[in-house]
């Protein structure tokens, strides 16, 4: 019963961590969350170990546990797990040509490119993580699959977390840098699929470490 009660408060503070309602540094309070989800203390200290381990809570010195923050050096590592996984992934896709899906999300960011005057449907677009993904499904390699759906929760809260602070130019690049890659792919071209993956990646890093560096000095 208590392990069952441990994964019921364990799911709901990651994703409230994950979607950005528990904010970096927030300190962390056993019985409030007891309270909050109708359990003993015992289930939640048991989840907030299992967060810890996960990388979302951290122990502050003389000031017990909190939501940990997203440093520079967290986001420099997930995307250099990604850009292992998603360049490989990238070259063997084209080798098939990609996929329907994949063709379809091409032919919507060159609409998209045509007519950048629609800033909503640019963000909508450009923020859309299922791309990714979805050039990794379509190497048909489940065991890659599921490697990569082990990084989806850092993935989405740093991107919950400065996801607002995107600046127009840097969407619009996005753009242009998600559609250079799918347009490698689907024209069957390994090498220029891996460069435009690679650059998108690393321009992401760099956007990301400069908004991400200041808070932590």
């Amino acid at each position: 019963m208590v392990t069952n009660k441990k994964v019921k408060v364990y799911e709901s503070l990651r994703q409230r961590i994950i979607g950005g309602e528990l904010k970096p540094g927030l300190p962390i309070n056993e019985a409030v969350f007891a309270r909050e989800l109708s359990v003993s203390k015992t289930p939640v200290r048991e989840a907030l170990r299992q967060l810890e381990r996960d990388g979302f809570v951290e122990n502050v010195p003389g000031r017990g546990s909190a939501i940990s923050h997203i440093k520079p050096q967290d986001i420099r590592e997930v995307l250099e797990i990604r850009e292992i996984l998603e360049v490989g992934a990238a070259k063997r896709a084209a080798l098939q040509h990609g996929n329907e899906e994949l063709r379809r999300k091409l032919e919507e960011g060159r609409k998209l490119l045509a007519e950048e005057s629609n800033q909503e449907r640019v963000h909508e677009w450009g923020s859309w993580e299922d791309l990714h993904l979805g050039i990794v499904k379509a190497v048909g390699n489940q065991t890659l699959v599921d490697m990569y759906l082990g990084l989806l929760d850092r993935i989405h809260r740093i991107r919950t977390f400065y996801g607002k602070r995107f600046t127009q130019r840097r969407l619009h690049e996005i753009l242009s840098e998600h559609t250079a890659m799918l347009d490698a792919i689907v024209e069957g071209d390994p090498e220029r699929a891996e460069q435009a993956v690679q650059s998108h990646l690393r321009n992401a890093g760099a956007f990301l470490i400069g908004l991400a560096a200041p808070e932590r000095e």
